[in-house]
């Protein structure tokens, strides 16, 4: 599969940061000149919350960490 985001930029903050992979982490991008973010987190499934009809196909819910997105880049 071709990696079609460029200008891929780690944004996790400093103290929730690790070495390792298994972490929550939240990245900048861009794509089809669009600026996105891209996080990792915890896969939930949308029945357990009760969003089974919003998440699309193709698409993933996923839990992170709210100070993860609130303190992305500090």
């Amino acid at each position: 599969m071709e990696n079609k985001y460029t200008n891929l930029r780690e944004v996790t903050p400093r103290e929730m940061a690790c070495a390792v992979a298994a972490c929550p982490s939240i990245y900048e991008a861009t794509i089809d000149g669009r600026e996105v973010y891209l996080a990792m987190g915890k896969k939930i499934k949308p029945s357990n919350v009760g969003l089974e009809k919003k998440v699309g196909k193709g698409e993933a819910l996923v839990e992170v960490p709210r100070d993860l997105i609130d303190n992305k880049g500090k």
